[in-house]
């Protein structure tokens, strides 16, 4: 439940702010933050190296990379770098959500109000690197950087909304194939009958049991991965922006279109501005 937006945040120690509230920390042994009332907005937070806690009473849930922790509305909070350890470095972010996103926020709950998810490998280095992408964003000084930043949150709930299913052995095992079936099969046709019949089942069906077990229609996942993999490969490989096109299974014009919506950049300016140093640590 969203508690209203407060003006004076004060009392939060936060600053007011346009959409989110995002940074980099790396912090050393006794770091700790605690807002005993919570506050008006939800936390994401993403552990880069070291370790973190993430205080429940007496008790602690301990953060390592790449593991997220996402923090509700109204819930205390109390984390820290862990007691064992001399660092913790983390990319965190406040924000309050728009009502289309609410239903990619049903995370695992590891506790009342705090929610987590452990993205699997390789997938990992796609959630860390939107989540740099985000926090960049929001130091630019560009005129529309608060839309932009919004734009790459949004990308990165998306991200994380995909990997729900990944995270559990006990889904759906006709969804389950439907889904290994796409990440093998990227660059052929993944229309919703297609998938449906990998999975056996009615379209109709296929939609329903797709959207519960994911989070996302079968499209909107689909779409998340192809662009998810053409990041990678833009960054990673000297492929031609239309040979990733086709390799990802998306018409070269429609392909360039659609990432500049999704980026805010072409294809060949994201390569241009990416590079292993700017994801180092």
């Amino acid at each position: 439940m969203l508690l209203p937006m407060i003006k004076d945040r004060v009392a939060f120690d936060l600053p007011a702010y346009d959409g989110l509230l995002a940074g980099h920390y790396r912090r050393g042994a006794g770091y700790g933050r605690r807002r005993p009332g919570g506050t008006d907005d939800w936390l994401l937070i993403m552990t880069l190296d070291g370790e973190g806690r993430i205080g429940l009473g007496r008790e602690n849930l301990f953060a390592t990379a790449p593991s997220l922790f996402l923090i509700t509305p109204g819930t205390t909070h109390d984390y820290g770098t862990a007691p064992s350890a001399s660092a913790w470095e983390i990319l965190w972010v406040h924000f309050h959500p728009r009502p289309s996103w609410i239903e990619w926020l049903d995370w695992p709950a590891a506790a009342p109000g705090i929610l987590s998810l452990v993205p699997s490998a390789p997938e990992a280095f796609e959630v860390e690197s939107s989540f740099r992408d985000l926090v960049e964003l929001s130091f630019s000084s560009a005129p529309l950087k608060t839309p932009f930043a919004m734009n790459a949150l949004e990308r990165l709930l998306l991200i994380c909304a995909s990997q729900r299913p990944a995270a559990s052995h006990h889904g759906d095992s006709r969804v389950r194939q439907a889904i290994e079936y796409i990440h093998s099969h990227l660059s052929q046709d993944l229309g919703v009958e297609k998938l449906a019949s990998i999975a056996n089942v009615s379209v109709s069906r296929f939609a329903h049991l797709f959207r519960a077990e994911a989070g996302l229609a079968p499209g909107q996942y689909v779409l998340v991965q192809r662009l998810d993999r053409a990041r990678m490969l833009l960054s990673r490989t000297s492929l031609g922006v239309a040979e990733i096109a086709l390799e990802v299974g998306m018409e070269p014009f429609y392909f360039t279109n659609r990432f500049r919506q999704d980026a805010g950049m072409t294809p060949t300016q994201y390569r241009k501005v990416k590079s292993p140093s700017r994801r180092s640590t």
